[in-house]
């Protein structure tokens, strides 16, 4: 009894001390415990951006607040604009002068030209009167020492008369004799002279090239300095929140140094996963994750590893089990299958799955949309909405005239048909390249007979078509190197066509990658540092007299699709008639110095950057952009397919309020397994209509959305 007693009073007294050691035990099972659901710490990525000036300049004004959200490209300071607007004003002036001391310096020397071709002449003329009379001179004294010879043999004259004549007579000779010489170097000065002055005026001279030098010296720096004033608005480069405002208008800033500091949201959320060391090697990109949000219920989020650490090190000290207790592991990024809004830095308990099965879905959570649920009248699809394509109707005789692999497509509702454009035509043994364009009804069947594009001989590889404001209709070929690696002018050509008949006449040409190729700052500055050798350009629209034009590739370093914006099309093509092209293009330096004079004109410019990466195997791939029209309700909607990776597949985005600039293009759906390659505003009102092409494969398709916002 006493040894009961003394055991349940020590268990008494022991009992807090177990308690607490019960409870850590508990705690420490939770953090590190190795149940399926709790194997791995994570937490949303915080991506912050900085807003700072690339050089010192003072704040004009602060257009956000503290917590305020913003949109990509947005508007976030401004900066003091007045130190550098004077420079633009000094250099423009100082181009006015160079430009007027060009003009002067020029007919300056034209006159000393002319004055140097009068004065040539003036001796020439002389020159060829002394030859003249010396000639007639030689002729007279020949008849004269005829004369006195004969008086000499009958003594009626002596032999010095005879030798006096004799010397006039060689000096005359010798004068007459050494007149062409003179009048050859003559000659030639004067073709000299004539030759500098149309040099001088055909601006093809030395001197001439090198006052046209001056004159782009200076508008090549008025133009740096233009881009230099651009760069004193600031704007966000992706959709986040501000979290701090470090500076106030007044205050100056130096280049680097944050203005106003933001987190971004980045267009598909990711995760950061520490895996300790212990299952550092069972971790590998592509594996599939589940992430549940810890402290809430609710089914996991699916995810795929993108990235995984090179090496084991020390994880972020918020992995840690204690502050005091650095841990090891590898860190690891995860994609999520779907996009959706997450609070940087949040916590996630996570899971890993290994491979996830090609073509396999990702798992799909119980709040999340229905994949086939339809859309509400006049609402977009959304993202993963299972697809309903239709096979196009193509006649067996329009089959055995062509190849039909539509590339872009065009709604002419005046005549309740679509355009199409192929990215080839006729057979590789009869026919390749036909001029051709095919029209369909809005049921799918394409008419048995092309429209035919006269003015040119051939149409190759065409990627877009897109209709103007005044009547005119515009084809892009892609500008791309083929499979063989040749780049054929017809590759490289962007034609502006009237309608003519039943048909198309070709009124407008000009070879883009032609253009740029002859000067690589021009391609630099559209963003082709390293030039043409990748472009591909697939996407061709047109809006409030602008055309637009969207690249497959090169994509820009940062992965974003480009958009060209062309200004002023009609300069682009100068009023040239189809007649005038082909003469032209029999002399392609010429041709390309006519073209490149134009495109400056145009004001071609890199108008946009945009993410639209597509989904290869389940795995995120880099997307360029396959076609891009601007919508009745303004907005723009864009098709991707691989840049450069091999495989079919696509998405379809929508930007709201196309502005320019780092857009933020909002998913409407994927086609896994297709590519959309042409869209184009529906015949039927409130849709959009897709094309597809199958490669020469199969039976081409097409697709109408509903679309809204």
């Amino acid at each position: 009894m006493y040894s009961y007693q003394r055991l349940r009073a020590a268990l008494q007294d022991a009992a807090p001390a177990i308690t607490f050691v019960l409870t850590l035990g508990a705690a420490l099972w939770l953090h590190l415990g190795s149940g399926p659901r709790g194997r791995v710490f994570g937490f949303a990525e915080a991506l912050p951006e900085m807003i700072s000036p690339v050089e010192t300049a003072r704040v004009a004004s602060i257009e956000v607040t503290v917590g305020q959200q913003v949109e990509a490209g947005q508007v976030i300071a401004t900066l003091d604009t007045s130190v550098i607007d004077a420079e633009i004003a000094v250099a423009k002036a100082e181009k006015t002068q160079v430009e007027a001391d060009l003009q002067m310096e020029m007919a300056v020397l034209e006159q000393e030209l002319d004055a140097n071709r009068e004065t040539v002449e003036r001796h020439l003329a002389v020159h060829r009167e002394e030859q003249r009379r010396a000639i007639a001179e030689a002729k007279v004294l020949d008849s004269e020492i005829s004369r006195v010879k004969q008086l000499v043999e009958n003594r009626q004259a002596v032999l010095d008369d005879l030798t006096k004549l004799d010397l006039q007579h060689a000096s005359v000779t010798a004068i007459a004799s050494e007149k062409p010489r003179t009048l050859s170097v003559l000659t030639e000065q004067l073709k000299a002279t004539e030759r500098r002055r149309n040099g001088l005026r055909d601006r093809t001279s030395g001197l001439a090239a090198k006052l046209d030098a001056d004159v782009r010296v200076k508008a090549e720096y008025i133009a740096m300095l233009e881009q230099r004033r651009a760069t004193y608005v600031l704007r966000a480069a992706n959709a986040g929140h501000v979290t701090s405002i470090d500076k106030q208008p007044g205050d100056v800033v130096p280049a680097g140094e944050p203005l106003v500091q933001l987190l971004s949201a980045r267009t598909g959320a990711r995760a950061v996963a520490c895996v300790p060391e212990r299952f550092a090697l069972g971790v590998n990109d592509g594996d599939a994750a589940e992430l549940w949000i810890r402290g809430q219920l609710g089914d996991a989020i699916p995810g795929t590893v993108v990235a995984v650490g090179p090496l084991v090190s020390q994880l972020p000290p918020r992995c840690w089990p204690t502050p005091e207790m650095p841990a090891w592991g590898r860190v690891v990024t995860i994609s999520l299958d779907a996009p959706m809004a997450l609070v940087p830095g949040q916590a996630f308990d996570i899971t890993f799955d290994g491979p996830r099965k090609a073509g396999a879905p990702p798992k799909t959570t119980g709040t999340a949309p229905k994949p086939d649920a339809a859309p509400k009248p006049g609402a977009a699809p959304k993202a993963g909405a299972v697809a309903s394509q239709s096979l196009m109707k193509l006649p067996p005789t329009l089959a055995s005239r062509t190849r039909f692999e539509p590339s872009g497509v065009l709604a002419r509702p005046g005549e309740s048909r679509y355009l199409i454009v192929s990215d080839d035509t006729g057979h590789e043994q009869n026919n390749e390249g036909a001029p051709w364009l095919f029209t369909m009804s809005a049921s799918g069947a394409v008419a048995a007979d092309p429209v035919p594009v006269s003015g040119v001989d051939e149409l190759n590889d065409v990627e877009g078509i897109a209709a103007g404001d005044a009547g005119e209709t515009y084809l892009l070929s892609s500008q791309s190197y083929s499979k063989k690696g040749k780049r054929k002018p017809e590759r490289t050509a962007l034609l502006r066509l009237r309608q003519d008949g039943q048909g198309f006449r070709v009124d407008g040409e000009i070879h883009l990658a032609e253009v740029l190729d002859a000067d690589p700052a021009r391609a630099a500055a559209l963003g082709l540092p390293d030039g043409t050798r990748a472009l591909d350009i697939e996407g061709l629209a047109f809006r409030q007299g602008a055309l637009y034009l969207g690249l497959k590739a090169p994509l820009d370093p940062q992965g974003n699709a480009m958009i060209w914006r062309v200004s002023s099309p009609a300069a682009l093509f100068g009023g040239e008639d189809a007649a005038a092209v082909e003469a032209a293009s029999a002399k392609k330096k010429q041709r390309t110095a006519v073209e490149a004079t134009r495109f400056d004109a145009a004001r071609v410019s890199l108008w946009a950057r945009a993410r639209v990466d597509v989904e290869l195997a389940g795995r995120p791939a880099p997307g360029g952009i396959s076609e891009l029209v601007f919508m009745p309700d303004g907005a723009l909607a864009m098709t991707s397919t691989p840049s450069t990776a091999d495989g079919d597949a696509g998405a379809l985005w929508r930007v709201d309020h196309p502005e320019g600039g780092v857009l933020s293009p909002r998913l409407v759906q994927r086609f896994p397994g297709l590519k959309p390659e042409g869209i184009t505003p529906s015949l039927t009102p409130g849709a959009l209509t897709i094309v597809f092409d199958t490669g020469n494969t199969a039976a081409p398709s097409f697709q109408e959305l509903s679309w809204g916002p």
